[in-house]
């Protein structure tokens, strides 16, 4: 019997819902810290959520290992062009959260805007008086919403904005077809444009080499003083001493973050101490509702390569090493 080994902290729901997709067809173990990996060795298919798969661990779990695959979609942790290199394929449970993820960068521009956690840290202190708040708060109706990439996450987050009023576009350098774009709403523009223009600036891209620090500080210096920064993707992609520094002097007037490039970040940053500044633990793609979407995805990529099928490209992390 092929041995399924999960890597990591998983809600338990999820482990449960694995058991009972595992049973009869595979053994099932779990390793809940990296120094635990060697454990798994023997393991034909490793599930991630929270442990690094670099060359060493590539090393220690070995050739024996048929699939990688994130218990979500985000995989700057492994290194999957070592993995490609070794014939290994890296896939992600592409389309599961972005539902979710979409919801939470919604949330977070509502609650940005209105500056929610600030007023309710006045009423937890039992103060009454917020006028110097709400008076530099402001409604997500009549704003500018760009979204930087329009994958799953950004289509979904398109109809919700505009739910609410706001005025939609984007920039991805794979420009939808008109088709699509008139279907959800939202208006392709340039990235100079989308940077300048948007009251709210969105990110819905992954991180690359390429995306590295892309938001940084000629970017802030290029946005509206007045926008806000809203990232549900991945820290890297934005500069955080440019980020601070943008906040302090007058550069941006706010920020909305579930990704950082810290993660957890340290209780004694910056963003923590400023108005006008939301900061999460990286929450936007994990609630209960998910678990069995996931599962699913999971256990059928599984099933694919177990047969000798080929992944689908939209599920792969490292699909120019498994062309057809």
């Amino acid at each position: 019997m092929e041995k399924i080994a999960l890597l990591g902290t998983f809600p338990k729901d999820g482990v449960a819902l694995m058991e009972a997709a595992c049973r009869g067809k595979y053994e099932l173990i779990s390793c809940t810290k990296p120094e635990e990996v060697p454990l798994s060795k023997g393991a034909a298919y490793v599930v991630l959520r929270g442990i690094p798969i670099g060359p060493a661990e590539l090393d220690i779990l070995g050739p024996e290992v048929k699939l990688y695959h994130r218990w979500g979609v985000g995989y700057d942790t492994v290194d999957v062009e070592e993995a490609g290199r070794r014939g290994i394929p890296v896939a992600i449970s592409t389309g599961v959260n972005s539902q979710a993820v979409a919801e939470l960068a919604v949330l977070l521009m509502l609650a940005g805007l209105r500056r929610l956690f600030d007023l309710a840290a006045r009423a937890r202190r039992g103060e009454s008086w917020k006028e110097d708040i709400t008076d530099n708060s402001y409604l997500l109706s009549g704003k500018k919403v760009g979204l930087l990439g329009l994958g799953n996450i950004g289509s979904k987050v398109c109809g919700m904005a505009a739910a609410f009023g706001a005025e939609v576009s984007y920039y991805d350098p794979f420009r939808a077809p008109p088709e699509r774009e008139a279907a959800l709403g939202v208006t392709f523009v340039s990235f100079d444009d989308l940077i300048a223009n948007s009251d709210v600036l969105s990110l819905h891209l992954p991180l690359m080499d390429s995306t590295y620090h892309m938001i940084g500080t000629s970017i802030f210096q290029r946005m509206k003083p007045s926008a806000l920064l809203v990232n549900t993707a991945r820290g890297g992609i934005v500069d955080t001493d440019a980020l601070v520094k943008a906040l302090e002097n007058g550069g941006l007037w706010g920020a909305a973050l579930d990704a950082t490039e810290l993660e957890p970040m340290p209780a004694d940053h910056p963003l923590f101490a400023m108005e006008r500044v939301i900061v999460l633990p990286h929450a936007g793609g994990s609630c209960q509702d998910l678990n069995a979407g996931m599962v699913k995805c999971i256990m059928e990529n599984i099933e694919t390569v177990a047969g000798g099928g080929r992944l689908h490209r939209r599920f792969l992390a490292n699909p120019n090493y498994f062309e057809m």
